[in-house]
């Protein structure tokens, strides 16, 4: 059925006023636009005045009205859909997407304002749906079980037209008669036939609106808990009267990162936060996502390296950390290195056993007459870097899994070609979907690793995408969710002031909270220390420098000041510390510099400061040599938001960071703070230079919500500014000498350009009462005596700038929780701060010396109960929304209305017109309605309410009856959005007696874009449109893949690369304290857990802990799992943190025929029975101790071993060499299988040695990768993250020639040995081939170390010749 145009707009154009009415075909009604008013008119008023009006267009919906601020006034735009496409129907509902718009004036005047045109671009992009059904119940927005609940709040949050409804319902108009309800993501419906039945399987993704952005300008999470890229996907099947839905989520990691997209080739993934201050951001996305869909399962797919790496292990600690650990379980699975080609059987060899149990346990919504009801009680959220084709695969894995118990609760699992063509629409869903959301985030299709000039062409679009057109994309998708809020006088304020749920409120609300800040805020003091140095390119920092007694001496120690007395009781709240030169200005360096200085320096600071309480570092900002750190008291943490880092270039013009500034931008409670460290030209003439720079920074800085530097509340400017002393370098030091600062302090340039009201208008400085900090010799206490001789000046200053709020209160509450003793002191007859202390430090490691500023100012904190009943006052004091008053003449009971006299209409509008500008006056059935331009005025006007005016007595009451509860009503809707904030953030990282050692941890990194998401090759294959697919049915000849069908193999032909962070085994805990800082309040004891993981050291390429005197020839990896039941504990001293890659294969046996019967189901695994006898006959004659543990560990051969025990071997003449791992611990060696002599040695190699190691030891530049120790037992989800990864290593033995050795064994290989053969006897021949290869090697390796050895190999190899000769000759 074609879609018709249902809605028609008619436009009034005189006397440069502009009225628009709106019909449908639905509704009898009309909606006029007039003045900024929306009316609903009766259908006899719309033909009446329609008549007047002409028709300008044809529409399938309406969104909306758009408003947003040109210049000094208000425009408004009505949002149209002109073209759409049905992409399916499900039951009676046609889904549509929108590929054309038009924005309709109410104003009367066009605008080619490019706001209007990027967000028309946007709209036409093909990424936005609706359901078009009058009467229809079906909400697009919201999935099957939650449609079933009735549960319509849900939906909100992903509503993206919600702001354009806004300015509808405030005029009480019904929005689900007139507006559409889009969505943004992607819905693929087909139709299926089941025997006589038609069944619609469909696929929908929901885009949440909540943290909406582009690919690289929003990524992460928000101070709310939102994330980027939150992808809501609905695998949902209706037949008849039935349903059945699956639901997964992908989002980005939840923590403050961000990534450059500015090269092509290479991203840079950088922390912005410091990890403890990611708590309470991550506490509150786990408790939306709990109170939203239930249980979680976490599926991590990010990489072990690079750059992924340090999001990986921060996202692991915060797990660790948070009590959400226990119940919620994280699967870290390494997707680039596990399913290279994107193969379905890997991920159902890999990750079934990890998912299995979940999913199972999770369910899925059924309801229907004749279907049993059942309800989804958890999800998987999954999530790689960009929440691309990783995530797009492994949800499509799992959703194809869970497909065949869908089809089997709707009673359509009985017949194989059902199944099939369901599992076959699907894979192509799932394959579009993928495609689909590739262009949202990143503007092209997703990379499918066919070719790499494809691959590559697609890697330039997505950076020229970065880089030219995401910036107007983001302002379009801004600008549609919040309108133009940013740009309102209050908006900035109402957001620090007014919680996220109350922003939807009417713009004279917000304004009018904002004005009365006052009479619900709380005044408390802060204490600042912000310091400054300059450490000469970090020379000597090492042994000099990082001495935490040294820094303690600059930032902690107290100092003999009049008007400030310290004490362990009154710590500072926070510590701005900014350093410049942290790395020489070598050209490289300004290329690109080094963090190696800055992670150290930040270390040793958090040290230094956590002497008596502890901070944590909030956030760091690097711009070549000038780096700014933030360090924070714990308990103020879950106070802070949008937190947000800057910097601005001006060396060489703007070009370089040799110059220039790092800014970190925060809010403290609800009060703003700015801090700058800036590094000025330098020079003694250079004044006019350093006056640009320092207009250019301030002009450049910029933050989010389009914020200034000045739209603080203070503003904190340290830095070397280079500002020399105009005097000569003798007399400098004569009043040195002297102490006669006044007078040096008369000839500083720094002074005269503030006098002059050049630069740091309006900031303050404390007086200067110290010596010069430059130029000194290093180490000495001796200013310049090089030949340049440069004059002492004071370069290193701090700064501060204060808004001028009006007068506050201070009240006996301090953020500190203990009495502030010192003076406040009044200034100007305002108390917004105070210097308590300026002065520098004697260290002598660098050629300038350090200074520090101590401060005391006012925060201000909401008081939230206060905050409530100023909010009801203000709605109840500002009138109806809608500014309309309903006017009638008073009547008996049950008389009918009577019309008005135009007397009397007359006389009621001219006393109106003293209350207010009238904008519309209609006349309905006896009643007057008028409408003002103000709410204000509607609520003055009822004074006239039982009044008489001419001789009649009137009534007048508001049209809006319940506008307070609507909208409070509102207000609520958009709470479920949001979680309270917890004091604890539920998080032990927040502890005051937690210990930061053990959380090193790095916070930037390179990612290759070599490595970028691949579509998996399983989806790939499949159409991709719609248009090329058949209506039913599956291609001749194909087996599709059928989802639990066929058991789950007891044993992975790869290599397990799973682990879940859900420890249940005995260890040795660290117990949690109670509370976390002084301010805290009482919780229940946490439950205890593990250590942290240990990151002090760098891990090596294959991620895996090895003991300390393990080389990596000592140990092999281990590919296959093998799930027995197992009650062993876990040793303490084996973990080593969260996530930790057990690549071992370990099985739990209580008795020696367990663990016989173990080793030869192993055995017949890989090579068959064939030496199974063999094998039993040698354990069955040895003395075999059962243990709670038995390691089977496939050791082909260990140097250091055989160098300790071939002589002992050759005197006994033994036939087996026991291979035991040089392991500290002798309680942990595993007990090792026997070696068989000679050609039983050779067959026993044969059965042990893994697939993957038979190819790679065939190769000698792929020697063995190293293996760690690790569990697994039921119910504990610690298993292998990755594989170990070969490097090639240069042997650490001598290489002598032992070609004499090799040469004729390898030059009896038959040539026939090749691979592509394919009977059973070729396979053999090869597998006997990569054996003797093997052998080979290992001759040459022994070679050097023992000859008795290496002839005893050679046998073996001449015996192993001899069968491949015979087994190759012509029958």
């Amino acid at each position: 059925m074609a879609l018709t145009k249902g809605f028609r707009v008619w436009e009034k154009r005189e006397a440069g006023l502009c009225s628009v009415l709106l019909g449908s075909r639905n509704h009898q009604d009309g909606l006029l636009f007039e003045a900024g008013a929306v009316v609903v008119m009766s259908s006899q008023e719309k033909e009446i005045v329609k008549e007047r009006y002409e028709k300008i267009m044809d529409a399938y919906g309406c969104l909306g009205v758009l408003r947003i601020k040109s210049g000094n006034r208000r425009v408004c735009f009505l949002v149209m859909v002109t073209g759409c496409t049905s992409v399916g129907k499900i039951r009676d509902t046609d889904i549509c997407k929108i590929t054309a718009t038009d924005f309709v004036p109410l104003q009367g005047e066009t605008t080619d304002d490019e706001r209007i045109i990027s967000l028309r671009k946007l709209l036409n992009s093909g990424v936005f749906y609706y359901s078009s059904a009058a009467g229809s119940n079906f909400d697009l927005d919201l999935c099957a079980q939650k449609q079933f609940a009735k549960d319509r709040e849900a939906g909100c949050r992903f509503f993206w037209n919600r702001s354009l409804h806004l300015h509808l319902k405030q005029y009480q108009v019904n929005c689900s008669d007139w507006l559409l309800k889009v969505i943004c993501g992607v819905v693929e419906i087909r139709t299926a036939y089941a025997t006589e039945k038609k069944a619609k399987a469909c696929l929908i993704s929901r885009l949440s609106c909540e943290r909406a952005g582009t690919r690289f300008l929003v990524q992460g999470t928000d101070d709310d808990g939102h994330v980027s890229n939150l992808v809501e996907t609905e695998q949902v099947i209706y037949l008849d009267d039935a349903v059945s839905s699956f639901v997964q989520i992908r989002g980005s990691v939840p923590l403050f990162w961000e990534q450059t997209g500015a090269q092509v080739g290479t991203r840079h993934v950088r922390l912005t936060r410091g990890l403890e201050a990611n708590a309470p951001a991550f506490d509150r996305h786990l408790m939306l996502l709990q109170a939203q869909y239930g249980d979680q399962v976490i599926v991590n797919l990010l990489r072990i390296k690079g750059g992924e790496e340090v999001l990986s292990r921060a996202y692991k600690k915060l797990m660790w950390a948070s009590l959400h650990a226990a119940g919620t379980p994280m699967i870290n699975f390494d997707y680039y290195h596990c399913v290279k080609s994107g193969k379905m059987e890997k991920l159902h060899s890999l990750l079934q056993p990890w998912l299995q149990d979940h999913w199972e346990h999770f369910g899925f919504f059924t309801t229907g007459e004749r279907a049993h009801c059942c309800f989804q009680t958890g999800v998987f959220r999954t999530n790689c870097l960009d929440c691309l084709d990783r995530t797009n695969s492994v949800q499509s894995y799992v959703g194809l899994e869970v497909l065949y118990h869908q089809l089997e609760s709707l009673g359509m699992a009985s017949k194989k070609s059902v199944v099939e063509r369901f599992v076959e629409f699907y894979k192509t869903m799932w394959s579009v979907t993928g495609h689909n959301l590739s262009k949202i985030f990143t503007g092209s299709r997703a990379r499918e690793g066919k070719t790499k000039v494809k691959d590559g062409a697609r890697s330039v679009s997505r950076t020229i995408q970065a880089n030219f057109f995401d910036g107007a994309k983001q302002e379009a998708i801004d600008l549609l969710l919040m309108g133009d809020f940013c740009s309102e006088d209050y908006a900035d304020k109402a957001r620090i002031l007014m919680e996220s749920s109350a922003l939807v409120t009417p713009p004279a609300i917000l304004q009018a909270m904002c004005e009365r800040q006052l009479e619900y805020t709380n005044s408390n003091r802060a204490r600042i220390r912000v310091g400054s140095w300059n450490v000469n390119g970090g020379k000597q920092f090492r042994s000099n420098v990082l001495n935490v007694v040294d820094l303690r001496g600059w930032l902690l120690e107290r100092y003999e000041e009049p008007t400030f007395q310290d004490n362990e009781n009154n710590p500072p709240d926070i510590f701005a510390v900014g350093f410049q030169e942290m790395v020489e200005l070598s050209a490289g360096n300004i290329v690109s510099a080094s963090t190696t200085n800055k992670k150290m320096w930040s270390e040793q600071l958090q040290k230094a400061i956590c002497r008596t309480h502890k901070y944590i570092m909030l956030s760091s900002g690097q711009l070549v040599g000038v780096c700014l750190f933030i360090f924070v008291r714990l308990h103020h943490v879950p106070y802070i938001r949008e937190v947000a880092v800057d910097m601005v270039k001006t060396g060489m013009g703007g070009k370089t960071g040799n110059k220039g500034a790092v800014a970190v931008s925060l809010q403290f409670y609800s009060t703003t703070l700015c801090f700058i460290c800036a590094h000025l030209t330098a020079g003694q003439s250079q004044v006019k230079e350093r006056n640009e720079d320092y207009r250019e920074i301030m002009q450049k800085l910029s933050f989010p919500m389009e914020r200034n530097v000045f739209s603080h509340d203070y503003i904190f400017w340290c830095g070397d500014s280079n500002f020399r002393i105009d005097l000569p370098h003798d007399e400098v030091i004569h009043h040195i000498k002297r102490r006669d600062w006044k007078t040096l302090r008369a000839y500083d340039q720094l002074q005269k350009q503030r006098v002059d009201g050049k630069i740091f208008k309006d900031f303050f400085e404390g007086t200067i009462n110290f010596a010069p900090t430059y130029k000194y010799d290093m180490g000495t206490d001796v200013y310049d005596s090089s030949d340049k001789c440069r004059t002492p000046a004071w370069t290193d200053r701090v700064l501060w700038w204060r808004k001028s709020p009006p007068p506050c209160h201070v009240t006996d509450i301090n953020l500190r929780e203990s009495d502030c003793e010192s003076e406040i002191m009044m200034k100007n007859g305002e108390n917004q701060g105070d210097l308590l202390y300026y002065g520098r430090a004697e260290l002598t490691a660098s050629d300038h010396r350090p200074v520090l500023a101590i401060f005391e100012v006012n925060i201000e904190e909401v008081d939230i109960l206060a905050r409530e009943q100023i909010l009801q006052e203000i709605t109840s004091s500002q009138g109806p929304p809608d500014a309309t008053v309903v006017v009638c003449l008073k009547r008996a009971n049950n008389e009918p209305l009577e019309e008005f006299p135009d007397d009397l209409s007359s006389e009621i509008i001219s006393r109106f017109c003293s209350y207010g500008t009238i904008l519309l006056v209609r006349f309905d059935g006896g009643q007057m309605l008028v409408t003002f331009q103000d709410s204000r005025m509607a609520l003055k006007v009822l004074e006239l309410d039982g009044k008489k005016v001419n001789d009649r007595v009137v009534n007048v009451r508001p049209r809006s009856r319940n506008w307070l509860n609507d909208l409070h009503e509102e207000i609520n809707k958009n709470r479920n959005s949001f979680v309270p904030m917890s004091p604890t953030a539920n998080s032990c990282l927040l502890e005051e007696n937690f210990d930061f050692s053990n959380l090193d941890y790095d916070t930037e990194g390179d990612i290759d874009e070599d490595l970028d998401e691949t579509l998996p090759q399983y989806l790939v294959n499949h159409k991709t449109t719609s248009e090329e697919l058949p209506e039913y049915g599956v291609k001749e000849g194909v087996e599709p893949y059928m989802p639990n069908r066929n058991p789950c193999p007891e044993f992975a032909d790869e290599a397990e690369m799973v682990t879940e962070n859900q420890e249940s085994t005995p260890c040795k805990f660290r117990p949690r304290s109670t509370s976390r800082s002084m301010s805290a309040p009482d919780r229940p004891q946490p439950p205890q857990r593990p250590p942290p993981p240990m990151m002090c050291m760098k891990k090596s390429e294959s991620d895996v802990w090895r003991p300390p005197d393990e080389s990596c020839f000592q140990s092999c990896a281990n590919t296959e799992v093998q799930k027995l039941s197992s009650s062993a504990p876990l040793c303490s001293s084996q973990r080593t943190g969260i996530s930790k890659p057990y690549n071992v294969r370990q099985i739990k046996t209580t008795s020696t025929e367990e663990a016989e019967q173990a080793i030869k189901h192993l055995m017949e695994q890989r090579s068959g029975p064939i030496f199974t006898s063999s094998l039993h006959s040698r354990i069955s004659s040895q003395h075999f101790v059962p243990s709670p543990v038995i390691h089977i560990q496939e050791e082909i051969i260990q140097v250091k071993q055989n160098l300790r025990s071939s002589q002992t071997a050759k005197n006994k003449k033994s036939n087996t060499h026991t291979m035991a791992p040089t392991d500290s611990n002798p309680e942990e060696k595993s007990t090792s299988l026997p070696w068989i002599k000679h050609s039983g040695r050779i067959e026993q190699l044969s059965s042990l040695m893994p697939k993957q190691d038979k190819q790679s030891l065939s190769n000698r530049t792929s020697p063995e990768a190293s293996y760690s120790q690790g569990t697994y037992t039921a119910g504990v989800s610690a298993v292998p993250i990755a594989p170990p990864r070969r490097k090639k290593n240069t042997p650490s033995y001598p290489q002598n020639d032992n070609n004499a050795l090799i040469k004729g064994v390898n030059n009896n290989i038959p040539h026939s040995l090749d691979p592509t053969f394919e009977s059973d006897s070729k396979k053999e021949l090869l597998k006997l081939s990569n054996i003797h290869s093997t052998l080979s090697n290992r001759c040459k390796l022994l070679q050097d170390t023992h000859s008795s050895d290496a002839n005893q190999l050679t046998d073996d190899s001449q015996l192993l010749t001899k069968s491949i000769l015979s087994q190759t000759k012509p029958h």
